[in-house]
């Protein structure tokens, strides 16, 4: 419990953040007279310092200086306000003028003082006020949250009303949509519910619609939605799913949570059955109420072919002409794949320091000889969808690294990487990484020439199978980043927990931090964030000279994108190579390399 909350031993944890040790010295003492023995102090002198200090245990209140050996001006704030959102922070600073007080005020700082004129024995008064201030406003948010949840939530069985549903639905597909990804829907309608509310009163059928709420919600992953549509209605949003099996795998887990008896009370136990139906973006609709129609229409079809004695047809809303146009397109597809349609285009990524490559992703492209160069976002989804994944990754993965081989051959002491992205489907694949180390080992491959690039909700979704499969890869030598970083929901503490050597900045926040003060600031923290914790970050979608130099300030200074050079086919890199050559060896390595 911290100070803001009411800690009850009265202590005040405390976190002095500042570089200069006569400054951090009278800081301290001051505190100390004020505060006594109810304060834990502690103390760094860096922003890495602080932000590791922050995720070692619980802080009350921040007293910061912004010119930092490692951050200077509101990138420190906001590197602090990113660990600790919720934390009070007052600047103690040396440099402070009114505009930069104003912004700082803005992102976050409860008080702007100047040591030039504010004597710190003034400080820890000002700290008090910012606890409380605080206390304060996390009781009218906690207020605000409570009257929102009721407005929200069926208050029954607390789970997401209506409106709440829809509005995730809506933001899923609209996600699918512009990446490329599918959503799926089960429509849950319990069978014989009206006889048993009307026969044992409608106490008893309450219960039975919380217990059936609990049961949904321990069955479906952490990331789906579960809401009350009314009367004895459920919905389950599944986001990002991969393919049908994904739904139609749910589906069965959620019928049999139901079959184990519902304990009514006095003694009294029912079974209840449902029926359930599902559907997925975008073949079945690309709409909230289309994919609700279309899991509608599937639920009644379930129920009425189990009550005439026989199994259904495919419990999904899915019409017979789409289902023959994705078959199309699957064959269509398969073709592509044996005939060597596909072929993996390669862009760089530049240390701008050396203007030398160290490294490049592995792209996909499918030139088809009829429609031309097809989009990947075209086809991804689908052979993702149809499992096609799992082999026109093996081809990916087998390519780059045979191409990484003759790259470090042809430049000796290269130490160039090459970043194949992988997909849930080969992530969730029974002994993937088995068969990693086995191209790694057909090709000839060192194992720190490859890099695995994953996606946030990838491994999240997955849960701890995903984390396991993560750590056999890295135990072959292989280093993992995270794609796309910010847009997803990884966490610190998976950050902490999954065995990654960085992370990319995803190019939504690059493209715009010179136009954004708020994009700035939020490439500003990460890059921090992964020097405070020891990663490797790379910034993606890097177009033009001033984005790359303002990332250079920030001491980003390994980047990607059209700048430098899109991604080409293998036999076009030669011409790369010339305008950045590939990185070498360090002296010291070499050495120990061949020692």
């Amino acid at each position: 419990m911290s100070a803001a909350d009411g800690r009850a031993d009265g202590m005040i944890r405390v976190l002095l953040v500042d570089n200069e040790e006569g400054d951090a010295a009278r800081s301290a003492a001051a505190l100390g007279d004020a505060f006594g023995s109810r304060m834990a102090l502690v103390h760094a002198a860096t922003l890495a310092d602080a932000i590791r200090l922050l995720m070692e245990g619980p802080v009350d209140v921040a007293m910061l200086e912004l010119d930092l050996p490692d951050a200077s001006g509101l990138a420190t704030l906001a590197g602090v306000r990113g660990a600790a959102p919720s934390m009070p922070i007052v600047l103690y600073t040396r440099t402070l003028d009114d505009s930069t007080a104003v912004r700082a005020l803005r992102v976050g700082a409860q008080e702007c003082l100047c040591k030039d004129t504010t004597p710190v024995e003034h400080v820890p008064r000002l700290l008090r006020f910012a606890i409380e201030r605080q206390r304060h406003l996390a009781a009218l948010d906690a207020a605000r949250v409570a009257a929102a949840h009721r407005a929200t939530h069926d208050p029954l069985t607390g789970l997401a009303n209506r409106g709440l549903f829809l509005d995730h639905l809506d933001r899923a597909l609209a996600f699918g949509a512009r990446y490329g990804r599918k959503t799926g829907l089960l429509f849950v309608d319990l069978d014989g519910f009206k006889l048993i509310n009307d026969s044992l009163g409608h106490a008893v059928g309450d219960r039975l619609l919380v217990e059936v709420a609990q049961r949904l919600l321990g069955t479906v992953r952490r990331s789906d939605a579960v809401a009350r549509l009314g009367g004895d209605e459920f919905v389950v949003l599944l986001p990002d799913v991969n393919s049908r099996l994904d739904v139609a795998h749910v589906r069965e887990m959620i019928l049999g949570c139901l079959t184990e008896p519902i304990d009514l009370g006095d003694g009294r136990f029912e079974r209840i059955a449902a029926s359930v139906g599902g559907a997925m973006s975008p073949l079945d609709g690309t709409t909230a109420q289309e994919l609700l129609d279309a899991s509608d229409v599937a639920m009644y079809r379930d129920k009425y072919a189990r009550r005439r004695g026989r199994m259904p047809t495919p419990v999904f809303g899915l019409r017979v002409q789409d289902e023959t146009i994705a078959h199309q397109r699957e064959e269509r597809l398969r073709a592509a794949l044996d005939a060597g349609e596909l072929a993996v285009h390669y862009q760089p990524q530049v240390d701008v320091t050396t203007q030398r490559i160290v490294g490049l992703e592995a792209l996909l492209r499918w030139h088809d000889p009829d429609l031309g160069m097809v989009a990947p976002s075209s086809f991804l989804p689908l052979a993702e969808d149809t499992g096609l994944i799992v082999p026109i990754g093996d081809l990916v993965l087998r390519e780059a690294c045979a191409a990484a081989v003759s790259w470090r051959r042809e430049h000796k002491d290269s130490e160039m990487r090459v970043g194949v992205n992988l997909s849930a489907v080969q992530l969730r694949e029974k002994g993937f990484e088995q068969r990693v180390s086995r191209i790694l080992e057909d090709t000839g491959c060192p194992a720190d020439a490859l890099v695995l690039e994953l996606t946030e909700s990838s491994a999240l979704y997955e849960g701890d199978q995903a984390l396991d499969t993560l750590r056999a890869i890295r135990e072959l030598g292989i280093q993992l980043v995270v794609d796309d970083f910010g847009v997803g929901f990884a966490s610190l503490a998976f950050l902490r927990e999954a065995p990654l050597a960085g992370f990319k900045i995803d190019r939504r926040f690059v493209s715009r931090m010179l136009t954004d003060e708020r994009d700035f600031a939020i490439v500003s923290a990460l890059v921090t964030l992964a020097r405070g914790l020891g990663l490797h970050v790379v910034a993606e979608g890097v177009e033009t000279l001033e984005q790359s130099q303002r990332l250079a300030s920030l001491m980003c200074t390994e980047q990607q994108g059209h700048f430098f050079s899109p991604a080409v086919p293998l036999q076009a890199l030669a011409q790369v190579f010339r305008a950045h050559p590939p990185a070498v060896m360090s002296m010291s390595r070499r050495t120990r390399a061949t020692a």
